[in-house]
């Protein structure tokens, strides 16, 4: 980043374009890897699971999505998407019964809401 002069010769650092101005709005498109922990990967990986068929918390949380609830709150308030939860009881691989786990479903995504 270049330095420009300021009054008194100490030198000010000029904003970076996507700081504000003319590129403020747009986008950047990242690219995450599968195993990818970041919340946007995560919601990308949700998204990908319920354009599928429904799916329980348990089993995000086998997709690597261990808050599962936030990420679909993200999804429904800042992305629009129509997402439903609905309580139903799962038994483990174990044979342990998980009684109230989350089941959610897409309805509706946010383009076609759009």
């Amino acid at each position: 980043m270049s330095a420009a002069p300021r009054a008194g010769g100490v030198p000010q650092k000029s904003k970076s374009p996507l700081a504000g101005g003319q590129f403020a709005n747009q986008k950047i498109q990242r690219k995450f890897s599968a195993m990818s922990t970041a919340t946007e990967a995560q919601r990308d990986r949700i998204l990908l699971a319920l354009r599928l068929r429904p799916h329980t918390s348990y089993e995000l949380r086998c997709l690597g999505i261990y808050q599962a609830p936030a990420r679909i709150k993200e999804l429904r308030d800042k992305c629009g998407h129509v997402i439903t939860t609905d309580p139903v009881t799962l038994i483990d691989h174990d044979g342990y019964s998980h009684a109230r786990c989350a089941l959610y479903s897409l309805i509706e995504n946010a383009e076609v809401a759009a």
